[in-house]
């Protein structure tokens, strides 16, 4: 007599229809949209370069500035908690297009490059390319940076401008993982200019003890927090809750504290 290949055909049956419900729910899962799967976890992942002062530093173990206290405040409207990701500048765009991250919300100034990569909101703060330098050393314009050696901070907009704009003409690009280092750089004689975006030069420059003086901008440059392209439910949320810290007075609030 021939086995019976009832009991199998049933096992199969059961196999084929709880994978069916598997697929079924990554399916579903897959097609929530960023904003929903934030909220159904509870947490929105946020990467962070976490050594810009006055955007982003860490201050008795603690992350904390300008960008750390608008996430936070995004967080809190959108029902949800801020979990901050550190990472160096220049990985930074690497962990948002990897979905390491859901946002990045580090002072990133909007480049055309950057741009093909992932999505600007709407900009949150005006800024500008800037230098600065030691007393005797000039550098009122760009073109002054002929002949010097530069620091800058590595996947930064001031690396992107003095590398792009002048570096056939620079003496050495010096490139420093964390902004500080490039601006300490200067400050001891070891190189003769630091570029970044002017009011990050500034802060630092007059928390510092004023060592260095700062140039007029070069240019001008947004800064936006930024979402992956596909993410246009999310980037739709983060501009319409940063209206609503335009216009409630938080955005003002928080460049009081930090620039003035």
């Amino acid at each position: 007599m021939k086995p019976s290949r009832r009991p199998v055909l049933r096992l199969l049956g059961a196999a084929l229809f709880s994978l069916g419900l598997d697929l079924g729910l990554a399916h579903h899962a897959s097609a929530q949209s960023t904003p929903e799967s934030i909220k159904a976890r509870g947490t929105i992942v946020i990467g962070n370069g976490a050594a810009f002062p006055p955007f982003e530093f860490v201050e008795n173990g603690q992350l904390v500035g300008f960008d750390i206290d608008l996430g936070n405040e995004i967080a809190r409207r959108m029902g949800v908690k801020a979990q901050w990701e550190k990472t160096d500048f220049s990985g930074l765009i690497a962990s948002l297009t990897s979905r390491r991250v859901d946002v990045l919300i580090t002072a990133m100034t909007k480049t055309p490059q950057r741009a093909e990569r992932m999505a600007f909101s709407t900009s949150y703060y005006n800024s500008g390319i800037a230098a600065a330098a030691r007393p005797g050393v000039n550098v009122a314009s760009a073109a002054d940076l002929a002949g010097k050696i530069v620091a800058v901070q590595g996947g930064s907009s001031g690396e992107r401008f003095v590398k792009d704009e002048y570096g056939s003409v620079v003496k050495q690009i010096k490139v420093f993982n964390e902004f500080p280092l490039a601006f300490a750089d200067v400050e001891t004689g070891r190189a003769d200019v630091v570029v970044n975006t002017l009011p990050v030069l500034k802060y630092n420059a007059s928390r510092r003890g004023g060592k260095l003086l700062v140039s007029p901008a070069f240019d001008t440059r947004e800064v936006g927090i930024n979402t992956r392209l596909e993410d246009t439910a999310l980037l739709q949320e983060i501009n319409r809750l940063l209206d609503e810290l335009r216009r409630d007075g938080f955005l003002d609030r928080l460049d009081r504290k930090w620039f003035q």
